[in-house]
């Protein structure tokens, strides 16, 4: 469909006039936020006329130049009447029945364009990590698996990530510009609150929350998990059977519309999601080293007293050679003038050798005479040292101390309060099976010293 034939042939004449398009962009948004107050898209024609002369009153816009009228009322009538002809069709003007009063309607094609110059100034910022708990959710919710599969589920979840993988490259692709407001500052002190706003967490806010949250790769995982159950047979049977009905598919079509769905928004989570993030790291680590690049610069600027003395000698000693100053000094005083004869080093780059310290006297110590009982409580203590504490036939004791008579306990019932006792119990349970234990996973997580541990349960074998 050509989009011409959509859309009025004058649709953006208001926005191509060099003079008057920012006036008509402003009044469409004048009038766009209007609505929010409303429950449609229809209002009081004098309404809107009101809200247009005051905004031509606020910015002192008293004429435009193919509008006659000179009253900001007038004004505002002739620009909601231009904007609702058939040529421009950004408005609709139409009667009440009931009232016979005028009304004015946004089509949709001028709330389209509103919304466009809105995110144009004002550009929406996407809360990342909410896709990931979107997805999550909608997964582990299973009451929402009883209507219909293919849209409640796959198709919302397909949404979502697509919402991500599309908002996460789009940061990826203007991330410069983003760096590029802190490289443009023109004071030292502004540049390094941007900065050290970024190293506070506070540069790319919803990124940072992104990357800080370790629980959203614990939700990939079940989310992975989750995904692959759908190919189950008697789970994709429903999903084809809702594709078909929705989509107005064969089942040939559907079969294949539902695996393109599962697969892509697996490969997104699985693989693409860790290069697309790696990517915007590599990226800020980049533009970070030009911002601080431009932080030196401007430093050295405001502050390189000694290059601002040897430009003004500089410029001296230019307006030397063109002038006859050497021939009317002493010439005892033309040393003085000599400075295109010296070379200069800069201090920062000059090394000073370390000066050895001088023995002023001779010191004596008394003979020690080391015992085999000292050697002995050395070589005991070096011993304890390299023992290794989480060695298997230690780890074997601990573990029958732990399951005790009834040879059976759960992950609670191991100590992982200090950092130590989480050591030795994830040692424990690695020499499990070798020590003539069993493991067996459980649903759900334990948190200890900030990591998320599989629930499971320890049986002698």
């Amino acid at each position: 469909m050509n989009v011409f034939n959509v859309i009025p042939i004058g649709f953006f004449n208001p926005l191509a006039s060099g003079s008057n398009n920012k006036i008509y962009a402003d009044c469409l948004q004048v009038i766009y936020g209007e609505y929010d107050r409303e429950i449609t898209f229809k209002m009081d024609r004098e309404r809107l006329r009101d809200a247009v002369a005051a905004y031509l009153i606020d910015n002192h816009i008293e004429s435009i130049a193919d509008i006659q009228e000179t009253s900001y009322s007038d004004i505002a009538s002739q620009i909601l009447r231009k904007l609702s002809s058939p040529e421009i069709g950004w408005l609709e003007e139409e009667i009440d029945g009931a009232t016979y009063g005028r009304n004015i309607i946004m089509t949709e094609q001028g709330l389209m364009l509103a919304d466009l110059l809105n995110r144009l100034e004002k550009p929406e910022k996407s809360e990342f990590s909410s896709y990931i708990y979107n997805i999550y959710n909608t997964l582990s919710n299973t009451s929402q698996w009883e209507e219909d599969i293919y849209v409640d589920v796959l198709l919302n979840v397909y949404k979502n990530a697509k919402g991500l993988s599309k908002d996460l490259k789009t940061l990826a692709t203007f991330i410069k510009k983003i760096i590029e407001r802190m490289i443009h500052e023109e004071t030292f002190e502004s540049l390094t609150e941007n900065l050290l706003d970024y190293f506070n967490g506070d540069f790319i806010k919803e990124y940072s929350r992104l990357t800080k949250r370790q629980s959203i790769r614990t939700f990939r995982r079940i989310i992975l998990q989750k995904l692959s159950e759908l190919r189950r047979e008697e789970i994709i049977e429903r999903l084809i059977d809702g594709c078909r009905a929705e989509e107005k598919m064969t089942r040939e079509g559907a079969e294949d519309r539902v695996e393109e769905l599962i697969s892509n928004t697996i490969r997104f989570l699985d693989s693409d999601y860790d290069r697309i993030m790696s990517d915007i790291k590599h990226k800020i680590n980049v533009y970070l080293q030009v911002a601080v690049g431009r932080a030196r610069f401007i430093r050295n600027k405001e502050e390189n007293i000694r290059g601002d003395i040897e430009e003004t000698i500089r410029i001296i000693s230019e307006e030397m050679k063109n002038g006859d100053i050497r021939d009317e000094i002493p010439d005892e005083m033309r040393g003085l003038f000599t400075f295109t004869d010296n070379l200069f080093i800069d201090l920062s780059s000059i090394s000073y050798p370390r000066r050895s310290q001088n023995i002023k006297e001779n010191s004596l110590q008394e003979e020690v005479v080391i015992t085999d009982e000292d050697i002995e409580r050395t070589r005991a203590e070096f011993e304890k040292e390299i023992e290794d504490a989480y060695a298997k036939d230690k780890m074997a004791v601990f573990m029958k101390n732990i399951t005790g008579i009834t040879g059976c306990a759960s992950a609670e019932d191991f100590p992982m309060e200090e950092k130590s006792e989480l050591l030795r119990t994830l040692s424990a349970v690695s020499y499990a099976e070798e020590n003539g234990f069993s493991i067996e996973p459980l649903e759900g997580y334990i948190e200890t010293d900030k990591m998320l541990l599989r629930r499971f349960k320890v049986k002698r074998k």
